[in-house]
């Protein structure tokens, strides 16, 4: 799959192959970080539409069952504590974890049972039938899934990008992605929002998770507490005081806290990279739900998370997820900078784990100006006989071009060692 964008983020122009490995180096706000963020939301997106669109419809049908409550309730002239229960069951027949038959099914017998003990006024009675029909309306009304999926775009982008999506000063961009000639997924990007144009085909990326800092375990407090755009629905009322934060942040954030499978529920392959990771950093990371709070755990000793190093927490975020499937086959990884944490002996190890995660069809897809994990990541694939199945480009000057730039990424790398030799000359001359 091949990802196309125009006047997105930070980026001009890019075209980047999702190979089972994708590097992009370059200086900082060059865009490398866009790539990442739109490969991220595209599969958010993709993989929730028909969740939106079955929550939009649970939303509307629990409106309008309140609606026949309050309806209800106002033509109790006199009312009793029989009619009152009744009348409760009205409103919990939305609440209640039923199917929609049943749901229905009980909201009618207590419509009928108020009936049967109430007289109502002809036109108040008429007004919660026509309530009724409107809830059965939403449920006959067809599914749009065009709408649905451009829906799912708008609110996951905004999540993540709030209103920096579009390239400042622009006022239109696209974001596709085709495969062998064939659209995937097409969307004009305006200051107003995403337009889907045309049908979105499958895609096989199943999850994806995105790692820009391992200090989100310091923040355990004001994330367990945070939200998204995408958590708000028409009751923003209730989630007024409440933190924010963007939607990759949140994903990870709720991902580590799922309690780790136990290991003889987890395959052998999955067992050797968790106990390489313990091996590696002299322990685990967990949630401890009695505590509220992730710790380290060597030798039998429990650390707090915020005693330990940033390293340790880079490999113990990636102990967490693959213990618990969310890096598995057919998902993506994607890492901002990874080595910004690491000693380069680490960066070494690490480049060695994400290689072996791409050999079991993860897909990685990393950030890096550090030369010591983008020649690990180099060595590493030519030495497993993936080359074609690698890419390392240059994000530069705004743009992204879809082809390997090895050489143009060392020079621009090594640009702090030129400047180091011309500072010896300069030296050697005052001598």
């Amino acid at each position: 799959m091949k990802l196309i964008l125009k006047n997105i983020g930070l980026l001009k122009h890019a075209e980047v192959t999702l190979h089972k490995l994708c590097v992009i180096a370059g200086e900082n706000d060059n865009g490398k970080s866009t790539i990442g963020k739109i490969v991220f939301c595209i599969v958010k997106a993709i993989n929730r539409y028909k969740e939106d669109l079955q929550e939009s419809k649970e939303f509307q049908i629990n409106e309008k069952t309140d609606e026949i409550f309050f309806l209800l309730r106002d033509g109790l002239r006199p009312t009793s504590p029989e009619v009152m229960d009744i009348l409760r069951g009205v409103r919990n027949s939305s609440r209640q974890r039923m199917n929609t038959a049943e749901q229905l099914d009980a909201l009618d017998e207590s419509i009928q049972l108020v009936f049967d003990k109430v007289e109502f006024e002809p036109e108040g009675k008429q007004s919660i039938l026509n309530v009724r029909a409107e809830i059965q309306a939403i449920l006959d009304q067809p599914e749009n899934v065009n709408q649905s999926i451009e829906n799912a775009f708008n609110k996951v982008f905004a999540s993540e990008f709030d209103a920096s999506l579009l390239l400042y000063g622009a006022t239109e961009g696209s974001i596709q992605l085709v495969e062998n000639e064939t659209s995937l997924i097409h969307l004009n990007v305006k200051r107003d929002g995403v337009r889907l144009i045309g049908e979105v085909e499958p895609i096989a990326l199943k999850e994806a998770t995105f790692i820009d800092s391992p200090l989100i375990l310091n923040n355990h407090d004001l994330l367990a507490r945070s939200q998204t755009l995408l958590d708000i629905d028409q009751r923003r009322s209730g989630r007024l005081g409440l933190p924010y934060t963007t939607l990759h942040t949140k994903d990870l954030f709720d991902k580590l806290r799922v309690p780790v499978l136990p290991h003889y529920l987890s395959s052998q392959d999955k067992n050797v990279l968790f106990y390489d990771i313990k091996t590696i950093i002299e322990g685990e990371i967990t949630y401890d739900h009695s505590e509220r709070d992730f710790i380290f755990q060597r030798q039998g000793e429990s650390i707090s998370i915020k005693n330990t190093a940033s390293g340790i927490k880079v490999f113990g975020l990636l102990q967490i997820l693959i213990a618990n499937d969310f890096v598995d086959k057919n998902t993506v990884l994607i890492f901002d900078e990874p080595e910004n944490h690491l000693h380069p002996n680490w960066q070494l190890k690490l480049a060695k784990l994400l290689l072996a995660l791409v050999e079991k069809g993860v897909y990685v897809l990393v950030s890096s100006h550090s030369p010591y994990l983008i020649e690990a990541l180099k060595r590493g694939v030519d030495h497993m006989g993936m080359t074609k199945q690698a890419l390392f480009t240059l994000a530069q000057g705004g743009s992204i071009t879809d082809e390997d730039k090895l050489s143009e990424i060392f020079e621009v790398l090594a640009e702090p060692f030129e400047e180091f030799r011309k500072m010896d000359a300069e030296d050697l001359r005052d001598e």
